[in-house]
């Protein structure tokens, strides 16, 4: 038997019951969001609970509304440090901002491409601080394929789990231009050369490549 407490508010709302991660991992929930649906077992068998699409579309339609008509919210200002050190002057100073200028750090001498950009914002002592410590840690930085050594299948692996009730669907093969064969040409040959993957002969083809245009050039 599986106990849990809740809070009871009075408001309207979408939701009868809010459950939390823990909740639901110990009653074995399966949710799926999209049919309003949670199933979990019992000892009657399994426990079906639905959502009510109209009475959900219309709470959400209610909240946007509610918000749109909102004013905008004021920065919080901030009286005090927590361990009552004293009061800041400026807490925006304190609080670390995105920052668009950035400034490009080289991480290694032997290799001057191999850069890091940084922001313009820091003090000079965390500078300092922050160059340090990623010339220290360069090794966790990979550049290439080269400077993955990969995993032990012993630590784990990966498979299909195919179901052999099931008869393969073979894709129509498609045909690709030049840029694209090389850039496939280019990969499979970095991944074989370091053993990632290997060759396999199957009595028929079996699916396209899936080429994905990057932001700064190539595929």
């Amino acid at each position: 038997m599986i106990y849990d407490q809740f809070l009871i508010v009075d408001c309207p709302t979408a939701y009868n019951v809010i459950a939390g991660r823990m909740t639901l991992t110990e009653i074995k929930a399966h949710l799926s969001p999209h049919m309003l649906l949670m199933k979990f077992p019992t000892w009657n068998g399994t426990g079906i609970i639905r959502g009510n699409q109209l009475s959900a579309r219309t709470c959400y339609s209610t909240t946007l509304k509610s918000v749109a008509c909102k004013p905008p919210m004021e920065a919080m200002s901030v009286q005090g440090l927590p361990n009552g050190s004293g009061p800041i002057d400026n807490p925006r100073e304190e609080t670390p901002m995105l920052n668009k200028e950035m400034e490009t750090v080289m991480r290694n001498e032997e290799h001057p491409d191999r850069c890091v950009k940084i922001g313009t914002t820091l003090n000079p002592h965390l500078r300092t601080q922050f160059i340090d410590f990623l010339w220290h840690h360069a090794e966790v930085f990979t550049w290439s394929y080269d400077d993955m050594p990969g995993i032990s299948l012993e630590v784990i692996s990966h498979k299909l789990s195919i179901s052999l009730a099931y008869k393969p669907v073979r894709q129509k093969r498609r045909s690709y231009d030049a840029e694209r064969y090389e850039a496939m040409h280019t990969e499979v040959d970095k991944l074989k050369a370091i053993g990632f993957i290997r060759e396999a002969t199957y009595p028929v083809w079996l699916a396209n490549s899936v080429m994905v245009r990057k932001a700064k050039g190539g595929w």
